[in-house]
């Protein structure tokens, strides 16, 4: 028996089955296990996965129909042509011919000498043992026996077919839905994907990309579990308009960008976009407030910005902790503070936090390095530096004035609560609170405002969201876990997502980081 094999140009380039490398590997992972990435032929995709796919280790592309699996494969491809590798493209559903008119319109090279073709397809035949069976053929029957037999469509005969066609360095495998045959039980099925992942990546030593159809999720679950990678394709309609997106799902062993981006067909393939989610350097001319909680920082590309904050959540949310430390760190740096607390910052929870960090909340209210404008009534009004604020905006304005002239004139930071400001003197009242709070923040100033949208008018949550510079959304889900995204920035992470824990001792909260080496657009750009 021999089964078919096609290649898209005649002659063969390495007859002596050498292993072409990459001309410039790039180094990702850690530990002991030390990989190389490869290139996917996609710029973003590349820098998400700090370099490309882990060399010789397979990934699964996933998707619907039309999101662009195929031509994403290719550029998988294209790159290592442009490498000097060798690529095959195993196909369980289309012919050479559909292959190059599916593609035509791109720029890839389909006759290049290192590029081969194959195709594994089960079809109704006969074998030598069985005269009506799922056998191994290639749509152009070369791979037929003599007088009308092949070869069933078992692994032992898949593998024959495609050790004909090592060594390679890179393998598509289009797609896993054609070899469902092989095994009606999913674990066995499982299993059987996995010898072939095993013969493609430890035997022939490649990097192998297996595509499936997300409609099938009898063939792509057994692949999420024992492919090294993720990634998955998919569309979402955008004010009522269709849009395709790319997600990483998983990358072992990679820092991978959790981001999704959206993807569009050029001439050279798949392109996947935006580069940046933030403004470029040489528009930024804000200034940052680093909170010294460390994924924070490096979510938000360096702190909150100065020109104003809106820390949005969903009233389930722990804020206390948070919030001390936003004003601890600001003690820190010298600077005063002025505070519309929240219901949770009573004076002997902020006492309490305050001083895990070193700070007595008396002292501070005596020195006015500390003001409170109070809406709850909780504070001792007797107290220095401690104002009510709860007849209208003009007493507010009288507090704030009134702590502008006992302080210096150095740096500030302002935290307010606008839910509680917003229930004593009214929606409108509190646009023009924050207008004229605008009005007076210097340049070395922060203003961060706090609300939960879900109390307060849609209007007044609107504003605020509108009004800042800076937007970080933190929520708890019906599992208990809290998360912060970085929704509105000009740097940072914009669209990250990162789980919050508590701690013990100061900062009180931890942050988890943002994937590293990928797009940092920190102040200085």
């Amino acid at each position: 028996m021999r089964a078919a094999r096609q290649r898209l140009a005649v002659s063969d380039p390495n007859p002596e089955g050498e292993r072409r490398e990459s001309e410039e590997p790039v180094t990702v992972g850690s530990g002991s296990h030390v990989e190389t990435a490869v290139s996917t032929g996609v710029g973003l995709l590349d820098a998400a996965l700090q370099g490309g796919l882990p060399r010789e280790r397979s990934t699964l592309l996933m998707g619907g129909p039309g999101t662009g699996k195929t031509t994403l494969a290719m550029n998988f491809l294209q790159a290592g042509l442009e490498r000097g590798e060798r690529c095959l493209f195993v196909s369980t559903e289309q012919t050479i011919a559909e292959l190059r008119d599916s593609l035509a319109s791109y720029e890839f090279d389909l006759n290049h000498d290192r590029l081969t073709y194959t195709s594994v397809h089960a079809r109704p035949g006969r074998t030598i043992e069985e005269d009506e069976t799922i056998t191994l053929q290639t749509l152009s029957d070369e791979g037929s026996l003599d007088e009308g037999f092949a070869p069933p469509f078992e692994t032992r005969y898949v593998r024959d077919h495609l050790e004909r066609a090592a060594p390679c360095d890179r393998v598509v495998f289009d797609s896993v839905s054609g070899l469902s045959v092989l095994a009606d039980d999913p674990r066995l099925f499982r299993r059987e994907v996995l010898d072939l992942i095993r013969l493609l990546t430890d035997e022939f030593g490649a990097t192998a990309l297996f595509i499936a159809e997300e409609t099938d999720p009898d063939d792509v679950m057994p692949l999420q579990f024992t492919t090294h990678g993720v990634i998955r394709l998919h569309r979402e309609r955008v004010a009522d308009d269709p849009h395709r997106f790319l997600t990483i799902e998983k990358m072992r062993g990679v820092d991978h960008d959790r981001r999704t981006v959206e993807i569009e067909f050029a001439d050279a393939g798949v392109v996947a976009r935006p580069e940046r989610r933030s403004q470029p350097p040489a528009l930024k001319q804000h200034r940052h407030a680093p909170v010294g909680i460390d994924g924070l920082d490096e979510l938000t590309g360096g702190g909150l910005v100065r020109d104003g904050v809106l820390i949005e959540h969903d009233g389930r949310t722990n804020l206390d902790a948070l919030l001390s430390t936003v004003l601890a760190a600001a003690l820190d740096r010298g600077e005063t503070v002025t505070v519309v607390p929240t219901t949770g910052l009573a004076p002997a929870r902020l006492g309490g936090l305050l001083d895990g960090h070193g700070y007595d909340l008396d002292d501070l209210l005596d020195t006015g390095r500390l003001s409170v404008v109070d809406t709850v009534g909780g504070y001792d009004t007797a107290l220095d530096n401690v104002f009510t604020a709860f007849a209208s905006l003009d007493a507010v304005i009288d507090s704030f004035e009134e702590i502008e002239r006992r302080t210096d004139a150095g740096a500030s930071l302002g935290l307010i609560d606008v839910a509680s400001l917003t229930h004593r003197i009214g929606a409108d009242d509190v646009r023009d609170l924050r207008y004229y709070l605008d009005s007076r923040i210097g340049p070395e100033d922060a203003l961060v405002s706090v609300l939960n949208p879900d109390v307060v008018e849609k209007r007044v949550a609107a504003f605020h969201a509108d009004s800042a510079e800076q937007v970080l959304r933190t929520w708890v889900t019906d599992a208990g876990l809290q998360y912060v995204a970085l929704e509105k920035s000009p740097c940072g992470f914009v669209g990250s997502t990162s789980l919050m824990e508590y701690l013990r001792n100061p900062p009180y909260v931890a942050v988890q980081s943002p994937p590293s080496d990928h797009e940092t657009p920190t102040s200085d750009g």
